[in-house]
């Protein structure tokens, strides 16, 4: 369970995106929404194209189990396509592809 400390903040990126989608909350959150969606695009950007960045990554202590990681990227697209937030869910949508595709490669 020591994998819990290693998505507490995609959790919290989830919960900030339900609040932001549900409860119409301050419009400061929003951009937390859109500036750290960026980031990780840029994150999965440099991961998807970089050998040294992949290696970087995937030195973890303890791994979380991948299908918590698709229920995350899943429910986070979900939800923003549901609030009409469509260019932040297609990062989203970007974020989870380029998370399986570099999982499945390094797996192979």
């Amino acid at each position: 369970m020591q994998w819990l400390k290693q998505i507490v903040v995609d959790i919290l990126a989830t919960l900030v995106i339900a609040l932001v989608v549900f409860f119409d909350s301050s419009p400061v959150l929003e951009y937390v929404i859109y500036i750290y969606t960026g980031l990780l695009v840029l994150a999965r950007s440099f991961t998807l194209f970089s050998q040294n960045f992949r290696a970087i990554t995937k030195k973890k202590v303890a791994e979380a189990p991948v299908w918590v990681y698709h229920l995350l990227y899943f429910l986070n697209t979900a939800i923003l396509i549901f609030g009409g937030y469509y260019i932040v869910s297609v990062g989203w949508a970007f974020i989870w592809f380029v998370a399986a595709y570099v999982h499945k490669s390094q797996n192979l």
